[in-house]
């Protein structure tokens, strides 16, 4: 049987959620009955590069990706797919064009490489690939047919992001400055209002009076995106100087530094739960890759992480839907967050159970099942 011709056009090497997804893919797409090439399309930021954004993969998977035969269009290609921001709608030499989006907001005004969405919604041989039900509605909403959105979901490589061991999480704990006593909260990402770090901050200040062992540790994408948690922390001070208060300001760890994937899993590993009180994702991954790590999730009820979320690893907060022009977004309650994380910091969830936690993941959301789904669909 002839193997399929596969032109992946997109990112390596950095660190870009877009840019984790296709090497992620890529790896299990090497071990498929497949003949892959790669294109190396330009990063959207002309200042991201290999060094400051690296990956954090593993030396022996970064040659694998990297080793991956460059493009050849003088030989004829099969299916063609692209997985860069802005979304390129434009005509591939192949039969087939896929091409991977997300619309966080349900809208992709914007999003769309040289504003050529009508020719891409008029090329039949075209099919749009987005990772969760949430963000299909903005594509459909553009005026693509249904039957050519289709779901893949991300997932988790459960060889990295895995419960770690009582020393591991002791030395994790211990660089942080965190006792055993104290109960840590995690949460990681670009700190972009569409990720409700001002919501998680106020329910954090609520709660610390309560129980004084509390502390929130905070990571941004400074690396990527330019925003760094320490001016995020003083807008919000600024806002409410009650913030500001020596007990709260203290009991926020901010962390701007470059990890691999091995650290961001000592860091799940050492937190007592990961929170993403989110408005608006594509699908968030982190919350995800916690869960796999053994630390109970905490996350935004009606939006992209419904595809995912199970009750054995976790609890939601619940949101109310809301519009904005053309976009869409959830509002978390700030009151379901507090009480949510108090059954959390009080033992009194009792549904978890990591050992189910990991099953459902490895049944269904680890990279090998979901790139056995893309494959399909190509």
């Amino acid at each position: 049987m002839t193997k399929k011709k596969i032109l992946i056009e997109g990112w390596r090497g950095i660190n870009h959620s877009y840019a984790m997804v296709n090497q992620y893919q890529l790896l299990e797409m090497k071990g498929m009955d497949l003949e892959l090439q790669h294109l190396d399309l330009p990063f959207y930021n002309e200042k991201w590069n290999l060094i400051d954004n690296d990956s954090g993969f593993e030396e022996s998977d970064q040659q694998k990706i990297a080793l991956i035969q460059a493009a050849d269009f003088t030989q004829k290609q099969d299916i063609t797919y692209r997985i860069s921001f802005p979304c390129r709608l434009y005509p591939a030499q192949s039969e087939k064009l896929f091409v991977y989006g997300t619309s966080e907001f349900q809208n992709i005004d914007g999003y769309i490489y040289e504003d050529r969405l009508q020719e891409g919604i008029n090329n039949r041989s075209l099919t749009v690939v987005t990772p969760s039900n949430w963000s299909k509605i903005g594509f459909l909403k553009a005026g693509f047919d249904e039957s050519r959105v289709v779901v893949v979901p991300h997932g988790v490589n459960q060889k990295i992001y895995k419960p770690i061991s009582d020393l591991r999480r002791k030395q994790f704990r211990d660089a942080l400055k965190v006792s055993d006593e104290d109960f840590l909260i995690l949460s990681l990402g670009a700190m972009t209002s569409n990720k409700g770090i001002d919501i998680l901050i106020a329910a954090f200040a609520t709660l610390k009076a309560k129980y004084p062992h509390l502390k929130l540790a905070l990571k941004d994408s400074s690396n990527l995106y330019g925003i760094r948690i320490h001016d995020v922390l003083a807008g919000l001070y600024q806002q409410n100087p009650k913030l500001a208060s020596e007990n709260i300001s203290k009991s926020i760890i901010s962390m701007s530094d470059n990890l691999t994937q091995n650290q961001l899993n000592g860091l799940y590993g050492a937190a007592d739960c990961y929170v993403s009180s989110y408005r608006a994702e594509g699908f968030n991954l982190t919350p995800l890759e916690a869960a796999a790590s053994g630390t109970p999730i905490l996350i935004t009820k009606g939006g992209s992480t419904d595809d995912y979320f199970h009750e054995s690893f976790g609890l939601q907060i619940e949101s109310t839907l809301k519009t904005e022009g053309r976009a869409t977004y959830l509002e978390p309650s700030l009151e379901s967050l507090i009480n949510q994380l108090s059954i959390l910091i009080e033992g009194r969830a009792k549904r978890l159970d990591n050992n189910l936690a990991q099953q459902f993941i490895e049944n269904n959301f680890t990279w090998a099942v979901v790139t056995k789904k893309l494959n399909d669909f190509f």
